[in-house]
């Protein structure tokens, strides 16, 4: 598994649902990854009736995953207005950074037993997608290759309340991850510090790792307050 997640419409509202999932579930993931494209968000009205039309679906389990996404803060749902976006505050920015703090040091100081030389292999090969990224000075795709480093050791480690909950986590941060990439040098730092990680969990320290997880954390809470 590549350690790329582009969000390309076309591949969000494809597929086959999986057997026993009910229409409601499949509604609100695609949904949910639809809301992460901004390009489409941002040339095309979103409404109960569109997205019924477009997943091909009635709208009784489009209004119930709507109503989640709702409850979840991705959404505000307007009588007149339709669908609108929830912009994300700068004190629920902050919070998300303390739980992704509390998530993935836990996860990088304790992932070492499940990591194997395939592992390692598939994540070199992200840090040369981010490094390009970085030289191009793109640092929109650098943000899809930063998640993809980022739960790829959350999914490694395979705990299920945990990739759930950090994927709501990711997904309602991923819409400012830019503005903790906005000042000169960050984009360079933060590739560094992944390094710094990767170069720790080499060396069998999975103490090193959470440290420089930490620090890393850190350095993106200063920068999104600055």
């Amino acid at each position: 598994m590549l350690l790329v997640c582009k969000l390309q419409t076309n591949l969000i509202l494809g597929g086959v649902p999986m057997l026993g999932q009910r229409k409601k579930d499949v509604a609100y993931e695609k949904i949910r990854k639809l809301l992460l494209d901004k390009e489409y968000i941002q040339n095309h009205d979103i409404s109960e009736n569109s997205l019924a039309k477009m997943l091909h679906m009635s709208r009784t389990p489009i209004r119930e995953a709507l109503q989640r996404l709702q409850m979840e803060g991705y959404i505000e749902i307007f009588p007149n207005r339709g669908i609108v976006l929830r912009d994300i505050t700068l004190l629920e920015a902050n919070e998300i950074l303390d739980l992704r703090m509390a998530i993935e040091e836990f996860v990088i100081r304790n992932v070492l037993p499940f990591l194997k030389k395939d592992h390692f292999q598939e994540i070199d090969r992200n840090l040369t997608l981010q490094k390009e990224a970085m030289d191009r000075n793109n640092v929109a795709e650098y943000l899809v290759y930063d998640r993809a480093f980022h739960d790829y050791f959350i999914s490694v480690y395979a705990n299920s309340l945990i990739i759930s909950t950090s994927q709501r986590v990711q997904d309602r941060f991923f819409s400012v991850g830019v503005n903790v990439l906005k000042g000169p040098g960050t984009v360079e730092r933060s590739y560094q510090q992944h390094c710094d990680i990767v170069q720790a969990l080499r060396n069998n320290n999975g103490d090193a790792a959470a440290e420089a997880m930490h620090i890393h954390m850190v350095t993106g809470k200063k920068n999104l307050l600055s």
